[in-house]
């Protein structure tokens, strides 16, 4: 006896149901994949703005940390005297004397100017002459207050408290929201 293999031919109903499969699991496993990338790149995008938005926060604490003669709310002159404000909402601004002895200021504001409407947070190291934004523009600020205690005294050191609330743009839709807040303490001790 002998044996035979089983040869028959395929016929075109069974070549085009396995062609549909075929092509149903590819198109479900690109689809998949290219979900992923789009996932992978909002991610990427998200790090590198919250990435920006730590280093901000950070020199801004670092920068404040070693000055003193803190003044909240730059738009009440002169500057160069002490101002506390510990009340809610707190001020949107607060200058100081920097270690170089120039009056350093950390505001909410547009492009170059502080406003209570703008979405960035600006640095001016000349007084307030000129402003410079120093978060990234996918980074929307929508409240910036500082809250100073013991800049009046001369007992208590003095602290600062920075809230910052906004929103992260990912993509043109999506955004991430987001509440800060760090305090930060006159690095100087005050003399008695």
């Amino acid at each position: 006896m002998t044996i035979t293999p089983y040869n028959r031919g395929f016929t075109l109903v069974e070549i085009l149901v396995s062609v549909a499969i075929f092509a149903t699991v590819m198109v479900i496993a690109l689809g998949a994949l290219l979900a992923m990338a789009e996932s992978d790149r909002k991610s990427q995008t998200l790090k590198s703005v919250i990435n920006n938005l730590n280093f901000s926060l950070d020199s801004m604490s670092r920068s404040i940390r070693v000055g003193d003669t803190y003044h909240c709310d730059a738009s009440v002159a002169p500057l160069t005297s002490p101002r506390d404000c510990q009340d809610a909402p707190g001020a949107d601004s607060i200058a100081y004397r920097a270690p170089s002895g120039a009056t350093a200021i950390f505001c909410r504001g547009s492009s170059t100017t502080c406003d209570s409407t703008g979405t960035s947070i600006l640095r001016s190291i000349d007084g307030g002459l000129n402003y410079a934004p120093i978060t990234a523009p996918e980074v929307k600020i929508s409240n910036f207050s500082f809250f100073v205690v013991g800049a009046e005294s001369a007992t208590v050191q003095s602290k600062v408290t920075i809230l910052i609330s906004g929103a992260v743009q990912v993509t043109g839709t999506q955004q991430s929201q987001f509440n800060l807040q760090t305090s930060v303490t006159q690095r100087l001790y005050d003399e008695l």
